[in-house]
């Protein structure tokens, strides 16, 4: 395995867990997702193989142009990325070129990390109705100083906030601008988060049988390394939920 170097606007998008790393990888594999391969001046396609979690290995798809495959396996830095959708990207120091039974293929060795980013305009995911994930809200005021705790149902989440539903009346707190200290939210089989949320939209919903509902929805405010995180594996798990059920289909 080997480290990589990140810019730092990219900081907060890295995945470190190793499993997770590889279940990235796996799921390209699976997919048979394109990836850009750039060296130097160079630039071509390729995809993902196998990943052998043994020997701490990806396998990858090796050109036609045996030219261009000396210049990859001499290069000393080489970056990997998937740029349309959900953005995935890492590099590697170390090529290889290895014999499977199909014939030739690029040896790397496993990334200890990568980056994902997943832009929230792309990608806002559904959260599930069945087993509905509550999302905690502390609240006082002048008027009512003991404090009290909003729950809300989540209806979508994405890497930049949530979607919540409240019922009519809304509580008078719910206003657009208005911050919110330590609210939970506990992600089904990911862990609970602790986040300052700020409502950015409220909009109104009339259900089929006439009941009113409010759709908010709320920004994360400069989340910590360890919440971001918390919010990468469950977006990520319900992408991989997703895909599953298309799958079929």
């Amino acid at each position: 395995m080997e480290h990589a170097a990140h810019n730092p606007d990219e900081e907060q998008f890295i995945v470190r867990n190793l499993k997770e790393i590889i279940q990235i990888l796996t799921d390209l594999s699976k997919h048979h997702e394109m990836l850009k391969v750039s060296f130097n001046h160079d630039v071509c396609l390729t995809n993902i193989i196998s990943v052998d979690v043994k020997n701490h290995s990806v396998y990858l798809d090796i050109g036609l142009d045996d030219a261009f495959n000396s210049r990859l396996l001499a290069s000393h830095q080489v970056v990997f990325s998937k740029d349309d959708g959900i953005r995935i990207k890492w590099t590697s120091t170390s090529i290889s070129l290895a014999t499977l039974k199909d014939g030739k293929a690029i040896k790397i060795a496993l990334p200890q990390t990568l980056m994902r980013l997943q832009r929230r305009e792309f990608f806002r995911l559904a959260t599930p109705i069945v087993n509905p994930v509550p999302c905690l809200i502390p609240v006082s005021d002048e008027a009512n100083p003991v404090d009290r705790t909003l729950e809300l149902t989540l209806v979508d989440v994405s890497l930049g906030g949530i979607g919540v539903i409240s019922a009519d009346p809304l509580d008078s707190r719910l206003v657009i601008g208005a911050s919110f200290n330590q609210c939970k939210i506990s992600f089904p089989e990911v862990g609970e988060t602790s986040l300052t949320l700020q409502v950015r939209n409220i909009t109104k919903v009339t259900l089929k049988d006439g009941v009113i509902k409010h759709r908010i929805g709320l920004q994360y405010i400069e989340p910590s390394r360890g919440n971001e995180g918390l919010i990468n594996r469950y977006t990520y798990n319900l992408e991989r939920q997703v895909m599953a059920v298309a799958s079929k289909m």
